[in-house]
């Protein structure tokens, strides 16, 4: 299932745009777009889908989405009937990247805002008290004009790149994202495993990349991603065969070579431990016909 490109309805001239919906059932359906999404549900439930990852949602619900992130907000089917009533209410507010580079970004004090925007790439849902005051200040924000939105829009930034209460969505195999204090070195390793997870990596060589004894590079790797460095190759590789899932071209048998697992009873075993699911259950979860997965 490709995802669309969604032409956004920015106004001419403009960089940042608040979007009030309110219809029977949301009709945008999986898609992306370059700019960056921030999504206050005010009304309605149903599933969210961001990338690789599914999981239901509610009213009060806060997400922001990275540029060019596939998503879809998916209805219950009780929204689809007409007789129900029901409504699906949101705030989507969009900016584009540009009102930030290339020069206001790097300043010193946007330090916490460019690291907000670099995990958005995965997509964040807000949780607790963090999710009602960011709510709240979109609400309050929605009807702002001229310079006070940009001020508000970064003002929302700083709120929640400060917060602790949030989780990150999409997994990094899906992506291709990453975020370390220690970007330079550890982008060596990260594009290593890029390159090379749909085939055997030995963590020695792995580890040779940083000048590392291997038990050295798996407390190095750990701190940095609070996973072990095979949970971290496994993520990577679930996420790259969920992303070969949602397309749909291939058999899931072809699907579990291209993604690195050397057999297929491996490769279910390891997405039922990572998704509860069966593979053909998460393309059914996507809308993927068995006749469409071949």
């Amino acid at each position: 299932m490709k995802p669309l490109f969604q032409e956004l309805p920015f106004p001419i001239d403009s960089h940042i745009h608040y979007y009030i919906e309110d219809l029977p059932h949301f009709i945008v359906p999986w898609h992306y777009h370059p700019a960056i999404e921030i999504m206050y549900i005010m009304r309605g439930a149903g599933t969210r889908f961001v990338g690789d990852h599914l999981e239901g949602y509610i009213e009060g619900d806060v997400c922001m989405i990275g540029p060019r992130l596939p998503h879809e907000w998916r209805n219950d089917d009780i929204y689809f009937n007409k007789e129900s009533g029901l409504r699906a209410t949101c705030i989507c507010l969009f900016f584009k990247r540009e009102i930030l580079e290339p020069n206001l970004i790097r300043l010193p004090e946007m330090a916490n805002i460019r690291e907000l925007i670099e995990r958005s790439r995965r997509g964040l849902k807000f949780i607790g008290e963090s999710k009602k005051r960011i709510a709240q200040f979109i609400e309050q924000s929605a009807n702002s004009t001229g310079a006070q939105k940009v001020i508000e829009l970064i003002t929302l930034l700083e709120m929640m790149a400060t917060t602790n209460e949030y989780e990150i969505l999409s997994s990094v195999g899906f992506t291709e994202s990453i975020n370390s204090d220690d970007f330079e070195r550890f982008n060596k390793v990260y594009k290593y495993m890029v390159t090379n997870f749909t085939t055997t990596i030995k963590l020695e060589e792995v580890a040779s990349l940083v000048g590392l004894t291997p038990t050295a590079f798996c407390r190095y790797f750990k701190e940095r991603t609070k996973k072990t460095f095979i949970e971290y190759l496994n993520d990577m590789r679930i996420g790259h065969a969920k992303k070969l899932l949602i397309e749909g071209k291939m058999k899931i048998s072809t699907i579990s070579m291209e993604s690195g697992f050397n057999n297929l009873s491996n490769f279910i075993n390891q997405f039922k431990k990572s998704t509860n699911m069966l593979p053909s259950e998460f393309q059914k979860k996507y809308g993927v016909s068995k006749k469409q997965a071949l």
